[in-house]
């Protein structure tokens, strides 16, 4: 029974990971409400799954990679084809480079944080799951190609953000919870 308890977080992480995939076929299918919902939906089972891994196995490393992983899906390429299907399209390779650009900082901010010394209290760079849910948010408020400019500016500045040296409050805090169960 102990063994199941210590597998909730890699489920809730898998269906994270499938929330992402959920988000790339209804964009693909022309269902931009959906797909962001979908990426609504993986950041709540991230946030959940984040917490069980805390109460499991905080040091968990292949929990650890397989959330970069499923991330890497869910708030990157999901998010990123999104707004491309939506507002980018007409700008084809121009569109593909913000695409890439947007996935790419993405990686290398869950690259650098599989790195970094444990640091509970906050990220250094914008996470990827707050950028790619406001991506998707920013694709919902208004999936029209007029916002071109705007969709071209909210790309780079969640990009540069991601790859920062920007302290950002962490939204789970590890810290705390050990040091809770601990007193």
């Amino acid at each position: 029974m102990a063994m199941s308890g210590k597998l909730i977080p890699v489920w809730l992480t898998a269906a994270c990971l499938g929330a992402g995939m959920v988000s790339l076929l209804f964009t693909f299918h022309g269902q931009p409400f959906q797909a962001a919902l979908s990426v609504l939906v993986a950041a709540l089972l991230n946030v959940i799954s984040g917490l069980f891994a805390l109460r499991r196995e905080p040091s968990n490393i292949f929990c650890k990679e397989l959330r970069s992983l499923c991330e890497l899906i869910s708030f990157g390429a999901a998010p990123s084809f999104l707004v491309y299907a939506g507002i980018l399209q007409e700008l084809r390779t121009a569109g593909i480079l913000l695409m890439a650009l947007f996935l790419i900082c993405g990686a290398l901010a869950l690259a650098r944080f599989n790195v970094s010394p444990y640091m509970p209290r906050y990220h250094t760079g914008l996470p990827i799951t707050g950028a790619g849910c406001i991506l998707s948010v920013f694709a919902l408020w208004s999936p029209e190609p007029y916002l071109q400019e705007e969709a071209i500016a909210l790309i780079v500045l969640l990009s540069c953000l991601m790859v920062s040296k920007i302290k950002f409050p962490a939204v789970v805090r590890p810290g705390l919870q050990a040091e809770s169960r601990n007193s």
